[in-house]
């Protein structure tokens, strides 16, 4: 087993194009092509709302599993949770639009750090 886990072991990873979290919410082609991509996932892999995070979440995901405790406390500082908020809204009226219920917003939880 590797030193450490993170989320790498059950994580899918999408990257963006842009330099802040604004620039990839004002880029309409980009941020469509996101939605529609973020939906299929979900759909196709059974992944709830409350699972679609941004790289700054990841200490709140319970499958954040750092085993070098060194590592245990960081993070990325792109896709800031009001962010995601506004991602995760917007993915889940696409879903709506298409029947798909993807559940709640992820309530906030305590990462130890």
């Amino acid at each position: 087993m590797p030193a450490h886990r993170r989320l790498n072991y059950t994580a899918i990873g999408i990257e963006h194009v842009g330099t802040s979290d604004q620039e990839i919410l004002g880029n309409k082609r980009q941020l469509q092509a996101s939605l529609s991509l973020n939906l299929w996932l979900a759909r196709r892999f059974h992944i709830k709302l409350e699972n679609i995070i941004g790289h700054n979440e990841s200490l709140s995901s319970p499958y954040h599993h750092e085993l070098y405790k060194s590592w245990r406390c960081q993070t990325h500082g792109d896709w800031v949770r009001s962010d995601m908020m506004i991602f995760r809204k917007d993915l889940k009226a696409r879903a709506k639009r298409y029947g798909i219920n993807l559940g709640a917003q992820p309530k906030l939880r305590a990462t130890g750090c």
